[in-house]
């Protein structure tokens, strides 16, 4: 990182860094946002302004810090705005793109600010280009992503390991290859100075044994802790998308650098691949906009970036006569989650003051002071609701936030593909928990990728089919009871449901003979490594299936359901919790162990007649209003012991996520409780059908249930 020291005239801005670089990442998406709306609107007067005050005002901060780059640029597409808003100049698509090209080359430039590193991009191109604009030439348009990765550091030549394979795991690597799956070489760098360099190893190794098989770690363990070195290589089989894969090894601490590269062994030349090289392999990863790829989807690296404070609110400040007044405050995100975590205490804390006042007040029932304690904790009780609602909502974000980066994406997208595609956005002040919104991203923008490259057709295709050249994609979101629904729609070609059955049947997932509804037909391209693709390409799927997106939202507690027409379209609708930290539960025995069903999913609960229960297809099912509902038993969900006498009656609580409903065979009802849910840790973090773990009032640990994913096992998956 460089700054102009004349600019600075001796006075030291490294506090100010943090404000600059959130007001410059503010106006450079403000501006890539309003450049967007401008090639549709074409000349209106009132954003150009708004766009030549965002210009405007990052030159301004950017010559403050010192950052010449940065106001080199900025200050040409001031020019041009300036020419463009005296009506000197019309909007083009050539200028639409340069001054898109700049926002990105901005971002990248704010990156190695934001690391502490010098500014090493390139920026003369787009100078000479923006100045072409003004004079009336016809520029040179450059590829913004080449460009910004012609200034980059050159990256060394991938080196491929020998890991000196048995017997055994080269027959592993090589049945790997033939069926398809991903085979990599993940090269890990680690911190200076990092003391516990094997323990690092094992733990990598551990992460992405739940996404895979890691065949080898080089150098060995041994060898790892006694000597010097500062990386370390693992063999790793894997058909999981090469982001998630760099995305988990990154948190682990003092892990700095990951790196994918497919994997060669020997004898594989004839099949089109070269050792060391990447002609024919295709890795299956989400492609990531603004991440460099050097010119080589195949091999791609991640840096994590210094542990700064991230903020959650804008600071807006009035001034007025002789005074300032603060209405909002920027908050450091970890300082906000420590408030959250601690009101999660109290809230446990609370439960189990409750607790103890109902067994005092069961033996000392005239007791004075135990009815003062109980009437203190009803009024504790609603302090603490009000409490938690309020620190609830500073958890909440809009969802715009996340639906900002997608109008770019498709433009680009779209041009690349040669179609005419309209993106539409719909609620984009949906509110939702702040956990939600930095997960979510990467599913939605799957299944837009998935929209633009399969769902919606060619110009030509379009007007055969009597449609008009434009397609639309619609990206809506709300508030659905206690949930969130997200809905991508889009006005394509649809779903061939016969393509995906007969590509079903061929792979063994269904019987040739099975009757299977449309929606279920649709539902099987969720399953793992399911692909309707004829070819792989760099805009979508790569190979991996929408299974990737199902199993995000399985994380989060969600569900995905999707609606098909041929010729019509396709809608995906994804329903989401709100929160993710404190809920109120219903408790329920099933044989000794005690389970919390969150309140928002549960409908309605049933006493039924154990010869009222019919098995359909192997599913349990019961008559409720004259509708059909399916069954499960919590006690063979989870292999619980069977009881030496089991009742005529069992309770069904039924739960429902959006139009699906599934009830809950259980012993019994122990009522309704305010729950923190507690993350069961790395290892146990994926058990099927649970959420969490939350504490109650008598210090006994309860698991929580995972509603969205026992619906999407039995009703989906079935």
């Amino acid at each position: 990182m460089k700054q102009d020291d004349d600019n600075n005239m001796g006075v030291d801005l490294g506090e100010f860094l943090e404000f600059y670089l959130l007001d410059s990442s503010e106006q450079i998406e403000r501006l890539g946002a309003g450049l967007l709306q401008l090639e549709k609107e074409g000349g209106n007067i009132g954003l150009i302004n708004d766009l030549f005050r965002s210009a405007h005002s990052l030159k301004g901060a950017s010559g403050t810090m010192g950052f010449t780059p940065i106001v080199a640029m900025t200050h040409a597409a001031e020019d041009l705005l300036d020419r463009l808003r005296q009506g000197k100049i019309d909007v083009s698509l050539e200028m639409i793109d340069i001054l898109l090209a700049v926002t990105d080359r901005v971002k990248a430039m704010l990156s190695q600010v934001e690391q502490r590193q010098e500014i090493s991009l390139g920026y003369e191109d787009l100078v000479i280009s923006l100045k072409g604009l003004i004079n009336g030439d016809k520029p040179v348009v450059l590829d913004n992503s080449q460009s910004v990765q012609s200034e980059e550091p050159e990256i060394a030549p991938f080196v491929q390991l020998n890991f000196s394979l048995t017997e055994i795991e080269c027959e592993k690597v090589n049945d790997a290859h033939m069926m398809g799956h991903g085979i990599y070489q993940v090269d890990v760098k680690l911190e200076s100075g990092t003391l516990m360099k094997a323990v690092r190893a094992v733990m990598t190794t551990q992460r992405l044994e739940g996404m895979g098989s890691v065949v080898k770690v080089l150098p060995s363990l041994e060898e790892l802790e006694a000597g010097d070195a500062e990386s370390f290589s693992l063999l790793l089989l894997s058909d999981e998308p090469g982001e998630e894969i760099r995305r988990e090894v990154l948190e682990i601490s003092e892990l700095v650098e990951v790196t994918l590269h497919p994997y060669m062994a020997e004898g594989w030349a004839s099949e089109g691949m070269t050792k060391g090289g990447t002609e024919g392999v295709v890795a299956p990863f989400i492609e990531q906009p603004g991440i460099p790829t050097n010119g080589n989807i195949n091999a791609v690296t991640e840096t994590k970036k210094p542990s700064t404070a991230t903020t959650t609110t804008a600071s807006e400040v009035a001034s007025g006569e002789g005074n300032t007044q603060v209405h909002t405050i920027r908050v450091d995100t970890v300082r906000m989650d420590n408030l959250i975590n601690l009101v999660g205490e109290m809230v446990i804390t609370r439960t189990r003051l409750v607790q103890i006042g109902l067994d005092l007040k069961a033996q000392y029932s005239s007791d004075n002071m135990v009815n003062n304690l109980n009437e203190a904790n009803v009024y504790l009780g609603r302090l603490m609701n009000d409490l938690q609602e309020s620190v609830m909502r500073l958890r909440m974000v809009a969802i715009g936030t996340v639906f900002s980066r997608f109008p770019r994406l498709v433009r680009d997208l779209a041009k690349k593909t040669g179609k005419e595609i309209d993106l539409v956005l719909k609620g984009e002040d949906t509110e939702l928990d702040k956990t939600v919104v930095e997960v979510i991203g990467d599913p939605l923008m799957h299944l837009i990728r998935n929209s633009v490259d399969h769902g919606i057709e060619s110009p030509e295709a379009r007007r055969a089919s009597g449609k008009m050249d434009l397609g639309t994609i619609t990206l809506d979101a709300y508030h659905e009871g206690n949930h969130i629904a997200i809905v991508i729609s889009d006005n394509g070609a649809g779903l061939d449901l016969d393509k995906i059955r007969n590509i079903a049947v061929s792979k063994g997932l269904v019987g040739e003979k099975e009757e299977l509804s449309e929606r279920d037909i649709a539902n099987l391209i969720f399953l793992p490594g399911f692909s309707t693709a004829d070819k792989v390409t760099d805009i979508s799927g790569r190979g991996v299936g929408m299974d990737v997106v199902k199993k995000a939202l399985n994380n989060l507690g969600g569900i995905v359901d999707i609606t098909t027409r041929k010729g019509q379209g396709t809608t995906f609708t994804i329903r989401l919790p709100l929160t993710l930290a404190i809920i109120q539960a219903l408790l329920v025995e099933v044989g000794e162990e005690i389970y919390a069903v969150p309140l928002s999913s549960v409908l309605e609960t049933l006493l039924v007649d154990r010869v009222d229960i019919k098995t359909v297809g192997g599913l349990p099912m019961v008559q409720l209003r004259g509708n059909t509902l399916p069954l499960i038993s919590l006690q063979e969900k989870f292999g619980l012991p069977t009881p030496e006498t089991a009742s005529s009656e069992v309770f069904v609580v039924v739960v429902g996520l959006g139009d699906k409903a599934l009830g809950l065979i259980v012993d019994e009802l122990r009522g309704q409780q305010e729950v923190v849910i507690k993350s069961l840790g790395e290892f146990l973090n994926n058990l099927p059908g649970i959420a969490g773990a939350t504490i109650l009032g008598d210090g006994k640990v309860t698991l929580i249930l995972d509603i969205g994913s026992l619906i999407q096992d039995v009703l989906v998956t079935r």
